[in-house]
Parts: C-alpha cells; structure tokens; sequence
C-alpha cells in the first residue's frame, strides 16, 4: 500500500491536489498578465493595476489578494508591493529574471494529454534554440549561489573529495549552468582548475557568479553543446554531470559517457549529480514527476534508474559504480585504462 493512503477512503489526497493547483494557476496567470513587472514600474494601487493589465477592478483584486499569502506580494492600505522574492525573479529586466522558463513550461502542459496519448514531445528543450530560456533560468544563481554551494560542497564529501583529501584537482563542468556545483572546488583549493561547458549565453551567467566567488581565473570556459563538442583528451581528473543526462536517450548518454572516459586520466573520476528513478519508478515523487515533465519537454527524455546508469556506464569503460545517494552516482576509469 503507498504510504500516502489509509485504510479507510478519505478525499485528503485529492483536495490537496486541488488546492496546489489553484496555487500553480494563480502563479501562472500573474506571469502571463506581467503583474509584478507592472508594480515594478510604479503601478501600486489597484486602479493603476487593472488598467496596465486590462483587467477588471474585482477580478485583478482577488488575483492580487492571493498572491500576498505565498510571500510573492504585500498590500498595506490598499498598496501593493512585490516581495524580495517576486522583485528579484519575476520582473523582467532584472538580471536575475527566470520566470520564462517556468511559464514556457506551464503553457506547455496544457498539451500533456497529447504528449500521453502519442508519447510525443511538444517542445525540445535540448535544443540548443532554447538557450535563452536556461539562460534565464541559470541567472537566478547570481543571488542562490551561496544555498546551492553548501549543497554541492556537501554532495563532493559523500564523493569523498574535499580540500584536505584532492588538490590540484582538475574538473570538466559538462552542461555547467551556472558552474556552482565544480566552482566550490576551486573556492576551497586555488591549485584546482574547472573548464566549464555549456551554451555560450549560459557561459556569461557562469563568468559572473565565478566572478563572485572569487575564482574567475580557476575557470576555462569551453562554449558548446555536450552532444558534439569534443572533450579535451586524459586531462581530467573529474568530469562532472549535474541534471542534464536525463534529457537524452541511452544512446546519447553512453556516447558521453564514452567522451568523458576519453577526457579523464588514468584513474579519473565520473560523477553524475542528477535525479535518478528508483528500480519501480514510482516510489520518488520527484522523480516521477520530472518522467512526466520529461514527456512534453523532452523527444528523448528519461528519469534513469542507478543500474540503468551502471549499464551506461560499464558500457563506456567505467568501473567501481557507485551510488551514495537518490540523487548522486561515481564511477571511475581503471588506472591502467
């Protein structure tokens, strides 16, 4: 029996549901009538609102009343006023901007029942015409970087990399983002090096938070598309994957795989930081959640299993598979590879 159900029907589950989605669409509407960038630029008072956004008095009204409790606006006498949150990500302009992604997304699910009946992606955001779309998204990390570098500092100790035990160290940053995730190496040694790949405009948001952490002259950057760039050849001593293989088939993957056994030394190090399905695929929510966003998103997507990603990656030369945890897998190349 799923731990969420009880011995007796009750309409809990499915209520909550409800109201989770009510959340989702007040969001979603908010973006799609550019709410917060029109209180950004000086429209506070609910007569200035509806008039920039062509919408009724009552209608905006209630909209607006119900963004105050998810901490996104503030009312005070009848004054609306956007929250750190909403000011920092959801006003167009700013350079932290990454509600486009999400509202591409969102749009997208209406088509989910077509995605379902014909197993058909309808959109691919792999493609590299998508860049400025995880351009945006990259971008919140100017201001999260320092909550994403305690996890990743934290995801390198189950790998059994810190500061004390690897020096030196030599990093390929595959579909990089905003590079946090290998970046937190080179803060905590100055002998480590990165080189960062990923899209060039995804590269400029990279630069910057590299810039923050103080360790732009650590970095390389390597502009292209995991798919066709080559990777340097033996001159790695980790190539690190964060959430990207899942947007690709198993083909592709292994194939990448293949690439990164060709780009480490002797005795390298593999790590995949990603969502990964448990063996049934229905036990993680996350997981299987992101199998059902894949669906619409992605014509090749899939949520791997740990020992899908073993067969990937025995397939490409790699040995002593590790999981250490839901969302973080090793392997490394023999030393005598």
């Amino acid at each position: 029996m799923n731990s969420t159900e009880t011995t007796t029907p009750s309409l809990d589950i499915i209520d909550d549901l409800d109201w989770w989605g009510l959340k989702y669409t007040v969001v979603k509407l908010a973006l799609e009538l550019d709410i917060f960038t029109t209180i950004a630029t000086g429209h506070c008072l609910l007569e200035e609102i509806a008039a920039a956004t062509c919408t009724s008095k009552r209608g905006v009204r209630i909209l607006l009343d119900a963004l105050c409790p998810p901490g996104l606006l503030r009312k005070s006498q009848g004054v609306y006023s956007l929250t750190p949150t909403a000011e920092a990500f959801l006003v167009r302009g700013k350079p932290t901007y990454c509600a486009d992604l999400y509202l591409t997304l969102w749009r997208d699910r209406d088509r989910l029942m077509e995605a379902v009946k014909t197993g058909t992606a309808t959109l691919d955001l792999p493609d590299p015409a998508a860049e400025d779309l995880w351009t945006g998204n990259t971008a919140s990390d100017l201001l999260t970087w320092p909550q994403r570098a305690k996890t990743a500092r934290e995801r390198w100790t189950q790998v059994g990399i810190t500061a004390g035990t690897r020096q030196g160290l030599r990093v390929l940053d595959v579909a990089c983002g905003s590079g946090v995730g290998s970046f937190v190496l080179a803060q905590a040694d100055p002998t480590t090096h990165v080189t960062a790949l990923d899209l060039p405009k995804v590269l400029a948001i990279a630069a910057q938070v590299a810039e923050t952490m103080g360790i732009r002259e650590q970095v390389t950057f390597l502009p292209g598309n995991l798919l066709e760039v080559e990777f340097p050849a033996e001159q790695f001593d980790i190539v690190l994957f964060g959430a990207i293989l899942y947007y690709f088939s198993p083909d592709n993957v292994t194939a990448v795989f293949r690439k990164a056994h060709h780009a480490l030394k002797s005795g390298g190090l593999v790590v995949i930081r990603s969502i990964t399905a448990d063996e049934e695929r229905c036990q993680d929510e996350m997981a299987s959640l992101l199998a059902l966003e894949l669906l619409h998103d992605a014509p090749n997507g899939e949520v791997y299993t740990c020992s899908e990603y073993k067969t990937f990656l025995d397939a490409s030369g790699f040995t002593d598979v590790t999981q250490h945890s839901n969302y973080l897998i090793s392997g490394k190349k023999c030393a005598n590879a």
